[in-house]
């Protein structure tokens, strides 16, 4: 433009007035191109983020919020003593819980109440047992212990999530069964973070064990009547919902209902990273690249919890090493996966149903590459 106005032998160089202008200008037009483009994309669930994102899918979805881990708890009292309402215990690894009522023993015996995490997130997800330490000894309180398995302690999604658990969901709003299932326990039950539901309509027993005319869903986490109330919302009539885990309900006409469906069980995968790093590899390389693959294969990351490749879905190398690869400074990259910690091969891990495999990242290692 300067050219066009001035002649072509005219200066343009960073030191001259016209060029400063013109520099100024070509900032402030690329600034302004770059929030057009925001805008644009902001009209696209694949493109948008943040609120604009939640508003693209608000049709069918809401984004999950942070959610604290709640569950029952046997706590073994002599005779007249009493735990009060915010009574903290905790697990061997300092996860927090609150007791959310009074218990008064009238006897000496085992008493059932209801705990609650203090942090908001799936780090209250605890395993049977784990809650075992009594963080406010008094006399007559022997012992505390979660007899079963916290599951609804939930992180916020982020938006790659939100996204493919939109893309998801859209069996929700439809017809057909096993997609309602499947997208209405991922959508409404809260702490889930893999489901998947498979049908057998055949008039005899299938491969599997599965009853004729049924539907198994597989489900990672979640409060067992919130599943199987979510289930029964979307099953067919007629239709038996099998699996390994049932639970009982009767419906406002008194009528008794059992409902069916098998939690999956998770696989632990364990990986080494061998990288060969350039001098644009940052200082905190390595982390970046255990972030990556923790978010590819699913597990806890710096107290967030990834959903990874999901339900029966198997870990393959190459698309660990791709996501590596998107880290600045790595020229090449081999990844080794182990199921036990101890023997590695640079190759796939297999998940069966109904598995789904987790990692974290204390069983990622990040190596030089010879």
């Amino acid at each position: 433009m300067g050219r066009e106005l001035f002649g072509e032998d005219v200066d343009l160089t960073d030191n001259t007035p016209l060029g400063k202008m013109i520099y100024l200008q070509a900032q402030q037009r690329a600034e302004d191109n770059e929030e057009l483009e925001q805008v644009y994309n902001a009209r696209f669930v694949d493109t948008s983020e943040g609120a604009s994102l939640e508003t693209n899918v608000i049709r069918v979805i809401t984004r999950k919020r942070w959610l604290k881990s709640s569950g029952a708890v046997i706590l073994n009292l002599n005779k007249g003593t009493k735990v009060n309402t915010g009574d903290l215990f905790k697990t061997p690894y300092n996860v927090y819980f609150k007791a959310l009522e009074d218990v008064q023993a009238v006897e000496d015996g085992n008493y059932r109440t209801t705990v609650e995490a203090l942090e908001y997130g799936a780090i209250g997800n605890v395993e049977p047992g784990d809650i075992s330490i009594i963080v406010n000894p008094q006399n007559g309180i022997n012992s505390v212990t979660n007899p079963g398995a916290f599951f609804n302690g939930q992180d916020e999604e982020t938006d790659e999530e939100l996204q493919d658990r939109y893309y998801e969901s859209l069996g929700k709003l439809g017809s057909r069964r096993i997609e309602s299932i499947e997208a209405n326990v991922l959508e409404e039950v809260e702490g889930v973070r893999a489901a998947i539901a498979i049908e057998n309509d055949t008039n005899e027993v299938d491969a599997e064990g599965r009853p004729p005319h049924s539907v198994e869903t597989v489900v990672l986490g979640g409060l067992d009547e919130d599943v199987a109330m979510a289930i029964f919302r979307k099953k067919g009539g007629g239709i038996r919902a099998h699996g390994s885990t049932v639970y009982t309900f009767t419906d406002n006409r008194g009528i008794l209902h059992e409902i069916g469906f098998t939690r999956a069980t998770t696989v632990s995968v364990y990986v080494k990273v061998n990288v060969k790093k350039n001098k644009q590899y940052p200082l905190n390389g390595d982390d970046l690249v255990i972030a990556q693959i923790v978010k590819y294969i699913g597990g806890t990351y710096n107290g967030t919890l990834f959903n990874g490749v999901g339900m029966s879905s198997d870990v393959v190398c190459a698309k660990a090493e791709a996501r590596v690869l998107s880290v600045e400074g790595i020229d090449d990259v081999s990844v080794e996966f182990s199921t036990d910690g101890v023997s590695y091969e640079s190759k796939n891990v297999l998940i069966a149903f109904p598995e789904v495999a987790e990692t974290d990242e204390s069983n990622v290692e990040v190596m030089n590459l010879a």
